[in-house]
């Protein structure tokens, strides 16, 4: 049994959820948690499908509250109820991250008692959206002139985080898509153990991202320009 659980923050998600969660506990992950955040009514039989899982929490949100609040929640949820695991495993609610990557995360995690692991996309630009190829290597980029170190992918959401470090990655600021690079930037101020695992970019045709280009990208570059010249400022 692994000594992980599996975190879905859930916007309108594939239709194909409840077989995603199957194979999870097929491969004896022991505990999903997913956060319905403000998904519509037409959403709602996928989230009955899995609610009756043993193995499967849902938490709701009445309205849509964003992807940091939905991971803050589920979190706050995991240290109540399953702390004794060893960390948890954020993965996306869209398809974007295959089954064997999660476990690859998964498994990598359970090796260690404290720090993160990143699953790294192994960006190959024929094959995915120009905007998310030019996006991922500018923000690598620049995440690398302000804060010294490169992350590869900076804005991957398949992410392991032992029990050990989520006591301060609850609190930290955003409700959307900067909540993620905020912990980032956290992991590298604190001098936390950092894995990167290589995993798949799967951008499927009907592919679609709740990642609104211009307002999330607005939050994320404010997340680190506030970071960098606050450090530079308490200097």
């Amino acid at each position: 049994m692994k000594k992980f659980a599996v975190i879905i923050p859930a916007f309108r998600p594939m239709k194909n959820l409840p077989n995603y969660i199957q194979q999870l506990i097929q491969n004896d992950v022991p505990q999903i948690i997913v956060v319905n955040d403000g998904s519509e009514e037409e959403y709602n039989e996928i989230f009955l499908q899995i609610e009756h899982l043993k193995e499967c929490t849902v938490i709701t949100h009445p309205i849509n509250r964003g992807k940091g609040s939905s991971l803050k929640t589920a979190f706050t949820y995991f240290l109540k109820h399953f702390s004794y695991l060893n960390g948890v495993v954020t993965a996306d609610a869209d398809g974007q991250h295959s089954i064997k990557d999660v476990l690859e995360v998964g498994n990598r995690l359970d090796t260690i008692e404290e720090g993160f692991v990143l699953g790294s996309r192994v960006f190959k630009k024929k094959y995915m959206p120009f905007r998310s190829w030019i996006g991922n290597r500018f923000t690598s980029i620049v995440f690398k002139l302000f804060f010294g170190q490169y992350i590869r992918d900076t804005q991957t959401g398949l992410r392991g985080i032992t029990t050990k470090e989520l006591d301060w990655v609850i609190p930290l600021n955003g409700d959307h898509f900067e909540y993620e690079m905020n912990m980032l930037i956290q992991m590298i101020r604190k001098n936390k153990r950092i894995i990167c695992v290589d995993i798949a970019a799967l951008y499927k045709k009907e592919h679609t991202s709740h990642f609104e280009t211009y307002k999330d990208a607005k939050l994320v570059a404010r997340a680190i320009l506030n970071h960098y010249f606050n450090r530079t400022e308490s200097e």
